[in-house]
């Protein structure tokens, strides 16, 4: 019998599982400091709270444009 591989993690409760995953993986200020000191580049946590509240606003930005067809 084929099941359908979304299906059958739904019924298994693995959705569940990966979205704790993804959840895991939000952007925070203390992420933002490890990329950009991977980088090369050294901020405060109060810099990385700025820094990823304008990024997210750009992102915000880009998806509403590309919604509306702008882009």
């Amino acid at each position: 019998m084929f099941v359908c591989a979304g299906y059958s993690a739904w019924l298994t409760g693995e959705n569940e599982l990966k979205m704790e995953k993804e959840k895991g993986n939000e952007l925070t200020p203390e992420r933002v400091m490890q990329i950009l000191k991977k980088k090369g580049t050294e901020v405060d946590i109060e810099e990385a709270k700025i820094i990823l509240a304008f990024v997210q606003k750009i992102a915000h930005i880009a998806v509403n444009q590309y919604l509306r067809g702008n882009l």
